[in-house]
Protein backbone atom coordinates (compact mmCIF):
# COMPACT_ATOMS: atom_id res chain seq x y z
CA UNK A 1 0.00 0.00 0.00
CA UNK A 2 1.41 3.40 -0.90
CA UNK A 3 1.69 6.33 1.48
CA UNK A 4 -1.23 8.30 0.04
CA UNK A 5 -3.61 5.43 0.82
CA UNK A 6 -2.15 5.09 4.31
CA UNK A 7 -2.54 8.82 4.84
CA UNK A 8 -6.16 8.65 3.69
CA UNK A 9 -6.92 5.69 5.97
CA UNK A 10 -5.28 7.35 8.97
CA UNK A 11 -7.27 10.54 8.27
CA UNK A 12 -10.54 8.59 8.19
CA UNK A 13 -9.63 6.65 11.34
CA UNK A 14 -8.63 9.87 13.12
CA UNK A 15 -11.95 11.48 12.29
CA UNK A 16 -13.86 8.42 13.53
CA UNK A 17 -11.83 8.47 16.76
CA UNK A 18 -12.44 12.18 17.24
CA UNK A 19 -16.20 11.82 16.75
CA UNK A 20 -16.36 8.83 19.11
CA UNK A 21 -14.28 10.69 21.68
CA UNK A 22 -16.52 13.77 21.48
CA UNK A 23 -19.68 11.69 21.82
CA UNK A 24 -18.31 9.81 24.83
CA UNK A 25 -16.91 12.94 26.50
CA UNK A 26 -20.26 14.77 26.53
CA UNK A 27 -22.18 11.83 27.96
CA UNK A 28 -23.36 12.26 31.54
CA UNK A 29 -21.01 10.40 33.89
CA UNK A 30 -20.97 10.44 37.68
CA UNK A 31 -17.65 9.54 39.25
CA UNK A 32 -14.82 7.62 37.70
CA UNK A 33 -15.82 4.72 35.50
CA UNK A 34 -14.23 2.50 32.90
CA UNK A 35 -15.60 4.91 30.33
CA UNK A 36 -13.02 7.46 31.51
CA UNK A 37 -10.27 4.93 30.80
CA UNK A 38 -11.68 4.24 27.33
CA UNK A 39 -11.81 7.97 26.56
CA UNK A 40 -8.20 8.37 27.74
CA UNK A 41 -7.02 5.54 25.50
CA UNK A 42 -8.95 7.01 22.59
CA UNK A 43 -7.26 10.39 23.08
CA UNK A 44 -3.85 8.72 23.08
CA UNK A 45 -4.71 6.68 19.98
CA UNK A 46 -5.98 9.88 18.31
CA UNK A 47 -2.64 11.63 18.92
CA UNK A 48 -0.77 8.65 17.48
CA UNK A 49 -2.98 8.29 14.40
CA UNK A 50 -2.81 12.01 13.62
CA UNK A 51 0.97 12.01 13.89
CA UNK A 52 1.41 8.89 11.76
CA UNK A 53 -1.14 10.15 9.23
CA UNK A 54 0.68 13.48 8.96
CA UNK A 55 4.02 11.75 8.40
CA UNK A 56 2.48 9.52 5.71
CA UNK A 57 0.89 12.58 4.09
CA UNK A 58 4.25 14.36 3.94
CA UNK A 59 5.97 11.30 2.48
CA UNK A 60 3.19 10.94 -0.11
CA UNK A 61 3.99 14.35 -1.61
CA UNK A 62 6.31 12.62 -4.09
CA UNK A 63 3.56 10.34 -5.38
CA UNK A 64 1.25 10.97 -8.29
CA UNK A 65 -1.77 13.18 -7.49
CA UNK A 66 -5.04 11.46 -6.59
CA UNK A 67 -8.16 12.21 -4.58
CA UNK A 68 -6.99 10.02 -1.72
CA UNK A 69 -3.68 11.85 -1.59
CA UNK A 70 -5.30 15.29 -1.55
CA UNK A 71 -7.93 14.37 1.04
CA UNK A 72 -5.38 12.63 3.26
CA UNK A 73 -2.97 15.54 2.99
CA UNK A 74 -5.55 18.22 3.76
CA UNK A 75 -7.28 16.38 6.62
CA UNK A 76 -4.06 15.22 8.28
CA UNK A 77 -2.47 18.66 7.97
CA UNK A 78 -5.51 20.37 9.50
CA UNK A 79 -5.66 17.84 12.34
CA UNK A 80 -1.93 18.19 13.00
CA UNK A 81 -2.17 22.01 13.09
CA UNK A 82 -5.10 21.82 15.51
CA UNK A 83 -3.20 19.32 17.64
CA UNK A 84 -0.10 21.56 17.72
CA UNK A 85 -2.17 24.64 18.63
CA UNK A 86 -3.89 22.70 21.41
CA UNK A 87 -0.55 21.47 22.71
CA UNK A 88 0.90 25.00 22.73
CA UNK A 89 -2.16 26.39 24.52
CA UNK A 90 -1.90 23.70 27.19
CA UNK A 91 1.81 24.33 27.65
CA UNK A 92 1.25 28.08 28.01
CA UNK A 93 -1.50 27.46 30.58
CA UNK A 94 0.80 25.19 32.60
CA UNK A 95 3.64 27.71 32.34
CA UNK A 96 1.27 30.45 33.53
CA UNK A 97 0.39 28.43 36.63
CA UNK A 98 4.03 28.01 37.61
CA UNK A 99 5.12 31.61 37.03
Amino acid sequence: MNFSKRSYHFAAFSIVLMVAFLVLSVSNRNGSTRLDDVVGYMITLFFVTVTIGFVCAMVSLREQASYQKIIGLVVNTILMILLAVNLLQNLSAVAGVFS
